[in-house]
């Protein structure tokens, strides 16, 4: 994957990887997609909650799956030929993110990203910001409070720490 091209000092244009997710167009910051994969095999961790559906081995690498759809509760992301992974990093954590099928890089101008709807539900509960490109309406998702949202329902309060 190509590395997305700097942002603005002024805040221009802003890149994001675009995805295909829960029947929509979603895209998180670029800088904190590190490669997409083909989902391998998934081993079941006993006792993980449902949106966390496995682990998988990527280049020696134990990487737990995401499953966004089923962490808002709005069913799971279904397994095809054409889902891939997006491996993120996001502070110390490093996930595999399931995807319905992955557009690739886009450019948004900061300037045309809007706030949010107001609703504060489902995957609505995680977005920063919904902007337009060419193909279309993109929402923008903020990984990083919904990784650590995932983190902090995986693991009970008390629970080991990071």
């Amino acid at each position: 994957m190509a590395d997305p091209k700097p942002t603005d000092a002024t805040g221009a244009d802003a890149w994001y990887f675009c995805l295909r997710l829960l029947g929509a167009r979603y895209a998180f910051e670029a800088p904190l997609v590190t490669e997409v994969v083909r989902l391998g095999p998934l081993t079941r961790l006993p006792a993980a909650p449902a949106f966390l559906p496995g682990v998988f081995t990527h280049r020696g690498e134990v990487l737990p799956v995401l499953d966004i759809g089923l962490l808002v509760g709005h069913g799971a992301v279904p397994i095809r030929a054409s889902t891939r992974a997006a491996i993120v990093h996001c502070g110390p954590w490093k996930v595999a993110v399931v995807t319905e099928g992955v557009e690739g890089l886009v450019s948004i101008p900061r300037r045309a990203i809007e706030p949010p709807p107001a609703e504060s539900s489902g995957v609505a509960e995680f977005l920063s910001g919904v902007g337009r490109d060419r193909a279309g309406t993109v929402a923008v998702l903020d990984l990083p409070r919904l990784v650590e949202t995932a983190r902090a329902r995986a693991v009970p309060a008390g629970g080991p720490a990071a």
